[in-house]
């Protein structure tokens, strides 16, 4: 609902809702001050007029005034009784002061909205028998769960498992003869029972049992790409410390109803005793990763000169593009710079030699080969002899006249921020989409106790914020920036379940079934199939891309792959209208790893896109602004310029036109 303007009066009117979310059932508070009154108070009315937005119907209350109040200015407050059938989302506040002699308003004011939410069942408390664990051993674990219905609630099923279902995969492998998929055995699933039965508002406990077996991971090799040598590869100690999920679910299995995650544990081997690892709350996981001297060394010594002064803002570029770097030259003697440019291939050829700031030291050819150039600088006397050197590298790639892409949380625009950039500094139209507030992940650690729908939308708000900023880090702007507000975790049972708007999927941590933010693309959208693609067809059919880029559609996170469903099918939708180029490129990122699940039948062309070594600094930086994920460890490895990685590799999706339905 729009703002209603200030009535130009000397009466001041503020205000808001006391929580920032509700459950149905409860009361809605709601309070006002008013300003610059004057005579009997009962002169005045004060309303709030609470809507769902994206709906006409309004409720009108009259709010109470409070006997604690000073001259000139009022008090007021109203508790709004939340119907037990209201719908779940997004609700506007406009404040409203009626002058009862005059009978006309003289102010009103929007106030910040409110949520409603439907949560049934809460997961109190959450022990486990041991803070260290030796590999293998058995697990106990207890759990409090608690009914927040005024119904009796039977048959529920309490899960612990050493996953984060249900982004990951439940099966793994092929089916077997019967039909029957395996069990995905990175989950660990154990049921602690499927016959709990709760009172109306009453608790129960599940006492200690035998729950899961701790597990310790094997360390991880990573290969890093230098700017011209090869790969470095060298190992990811494996984690120490562990969290595990417990789950209550309705007798079906078909309403998660909560989730949980546990304390954190150390699993470690008993002789094992130094170093001491730190948890996902720290930026190093051991102390023997604090670099101490490399990041004293960003750039190689001969990148640096303290005569030739260059402005490293612009280093991507695109075949018949101007090289006309801002350069300064700091010595009495010099008056020309001259560039020396070698190509991917290594074969080098020289720039035009300049006198200008700004002046063209090199013409992109337009059939250049993409990759990274190196370029040396030369700051030349008046004999003609090199006075100083320094160099640097830049990147040329074949880009699309503009670019949309799709991230499934914050923090997945990471993978494309190479492309980004790219479209940024050659001023190419660009937009960058998220499906989900990424309101579940790292959501417990944040506030520092289990998160319940207030905490978990706070969570979204924090999360979207960070990816805003990690994007100005890139030179993006934020209204080139739109968030859907769907619920983390939550897609697959989007596409899958909830096709309709009439059947919306009920988010476990938001307990809404409609997106509860405020400033997304459309308030109150509902979770599900339809409005989602009909949301991205909107977005696409209004951008009108040239490329659009997407996770893998085999990736094991539920949110990732169906992203990419999302997308593909909106775009074939829209082919099927004549609303999209059938030659609209659709990207997929790198698949981190494959569900138990039929693949997509895709055929894929290497889509790689080159970074500077400029470039390459930015987008590392950006990963430190994802504070809220595994505590900000991505700081915690600084790679100098040489050892950043130049290269982003993603996969052209030939025929995203074909395969309509594959997936469904």
């Amino acid at each position: 609902m729009a703002a209603r303007p200030l009535i130009a009066e000397s009466i001041t009117l503020e205000g808001a809702p006391v929580g920032t979310g509700y459950n149905v059932g409860s009361v809605a508070v709601v309070r006002a001050r008013v300003k610059g009154v004057s005579g009997d108070p009962k002169r005045y009315a004060v309303f709030a007029e609470i809507e769902y937005v994206g709906m006409t119907a309004l409720t009108n209350v009259q709010m109470d005034l409070l006997k604690d109040n000073k001259p000139g200015e009022l008090n007021y407050e109203v508790g709004w009784p939340i119907p037990g059938d209201a719908p779940t989302g997004l609700y506007s506040v406009v404040l409203r002061v009626e002058d009862r002699t005059e009978h006309k308003t003289v102010a009103t004011q929007k106030a910040p909205g409110f949520a409603v939410y439907r949560k049934l069942m809460r997961i109190s408390r959450v022990t486990l028998d041991k803070t260290f664990y030796a590999p293998g051993e058995t697990i106990q674990c207890g759990v409090q769960v608690e009914n927040l219905t005024d119904q009796i609630m039977q048959g529920l099923r309490v899960e612990f498992s050493n996953a984060n279902y249900p982004w990951i995969s439940t099966f793994s492998g092929a089916a077997s003869l019967s039909g029957q998929m395996p069990e995905n055995p990175e989950l660990g699933l154990k049921v602690l029972t499927d016959r709990l039965t709760l009172p109306p508002r009453g608790e129960g406990a599940i006492p200690q049992m035998a729950a899961g077996t701790a597990r310790f991971l094997q360390g991880t090799q990573v290969a890093v790409l230098g700017a011209g040598g090869p790969a470095r590869h060298y190992t990811v100690p494996p984690p120490e410390t562990d969290t595990y999920t417990i789950a209550v679910w309705n007798k079906e299995r078909t309403v998660l109803y909560d989730m949980q995650f546990s304390p954190q544990v150390i699993v470690r081997e008993p002789a094992h005793t130094l170093p001491k690892p730190y948890s996902r709350n720290y930026t190093h996981p051991y102390n023997d990763q604090i670099d101490f001297k490399k990041y004293r060394q960003f750039y190689a010594p001969e990148q640096l000169s303290s005569v030739i002064l260059l402005d490293r803002e612009h280093t991507l570029y695109r075949p018949g593009d101007q090289f006309a770097p801002n350069m300064q030259v700091k010595v009495g003697g010099a008056d020309t710079l001259r560039a020396v440019i070698r190509d991917p291939r290594g074969r080098e050829f020289q720039g035009k030699s300049s006198t200008g700031a700004r002046a063209v030291l090199w013409s992109v050819p337009k059939d250049a080969t993409p990759g990274v150039y190196s370029v040396t600088f030369a700051a030349l006397g008046r004999d003609g002899k090199t006075e100083a050197e320094t160099g640097t590298d830049l990147a040329v790639n074949n880009l699309p006249a503009s670019v949309l892409v799709f991230c499934p949380h914050e923090d997945d625009e990471h993978p494309y921020a190479g492309l980004i950039r790219a479209a940024v500094e050659a001023g190419i139209p660009i937009k960058v989409v998220f499906f989900t507030g990424g309101d579940v992940g790292e959501c417990e650690r944040y506030f520092d106790q289990p998160c319940g729908p207030n905490e978990a939308r706070e969570f979204g708000t924090v999360r979207m914020e960070e990816s805003a900023e990690a994007l100005e880090h890139i030179g993006l702007a934020r209204d080139r920036i739109t968030f859907l507000g769907l619920p983390d975790g939550g897609s697959g049972a989007i596409w899958s379940e909830h096709q309709k708007v009439a059947n919306p999927f009920m988010s476990v941590y938001l307990a809404s079934d409609h997106a509860p933010y405020e400033n997304i693309f459309k308030a109150n959208l509902p979770y599900a199939r339809d409005a989602v693609i009909g949301a991205v067809k909107e977005i696409i059919a209004d951008f009108h891309p040239a490329l659009i880029a997407t996770p893998h559609p085999d990736e094991r996170h539920t949110d990732h792959r169906t992203a990419n469903w999302f997308v593909v099918k909106a775009c074939q939708e829209l082919l099927g209208e004549n609303r999209i180029d059938p030659k609209t490129v659709i990207l997929a990122d790198q698949a981190y790893g494959a569900g138990g699940f039929k693949p997509a039948p895709y055929k894929y062309e290497k889509w790689p896109v080159y970074l500077s070594g400029e470039v390459a600094a930015l987008k590392q930086e950006m990963s430190w602004i994802y504070q809220s994920q595994d505590g900000n460890l991505a700081e915690g490895t600084k790679n100098t310029f040489a050892e950043l990685p130049r290269e982003e590799v993603h996969y052209q999706i030939v025929d995203w036109q074909e395969h309509g339905g594959w997936n469904e």
